[in-house]
């Protein structure tokens, strides 16, 4: 393993090498270069956006990815998980991949539905977000009461 890299153009100057990414793909930029251009690098960036969700470099990428590759049901997945993880933060982002891949969307029936979402951001519990590649979806139907106060369904009041 080389410690250093010498720059061909000026073999005196030393410098390190950039570390690759954490999970292996040498990628730091948001595209992904055509030679890890698969459907084997969307699943590893699938699993590391599970496990790390606020990561949105990773969110990016696998947009880019996917939609490089022509898959607009793995584009959707990807662009609905970023919406997930930005809440009702990041209105421009979001309304940037609206625009870029209104056509994928739409063809899910989620472009009129997400376009009515841009200030409020998407709930990961709504069951119209379970598509297939989704990772950060948890739909669940009806209403959702997680956690009740007990002292309130007895009737004790202070």
């Amino acid at each position: 393993m080389k410690l250093f890299v010498t720059d061909p153009s000026n073999p005196e100057r030393i410098r390190r090498p950039a570390p690759p990414a954490v999970f292996g793909l040498p990628v730091r930029t948001l595209r992904i270069a055509s030679r890890w251009r698969s459907p084997a690098t969307g699943a590893l960036l699938a699993g590391e956006i599970g496990r790390k969700p606020a990561n949105l470099h990773l969110h990016v990428q696998r947009i880019s990815l996917w939609s490089n590759l022509e898959d607009t049901a793995a584009t959707v997945a990807a662009i609905v998980d970023l919406w997930i993880v930005l809440g009702s933060y990041g209105a421009e982002l979001r309304m940037r991949m609206l625009r870029e891949h209104y056509d994928a969307l739409e063809e899910h029936d989620l472009g009129l539905y997400l376009s009515a979402r841009i200030e409020d951001g998407l709930d990961r519990h709504d069951p119209r977000l379970a598509l297939p590649g989704v990772v950060l979806a948890r739909p669940v139907e009806g209403n959702r009461i997680f956690l009740q106060d007990s002292a309130t369904l007895s009737g004790v009041t202070s």
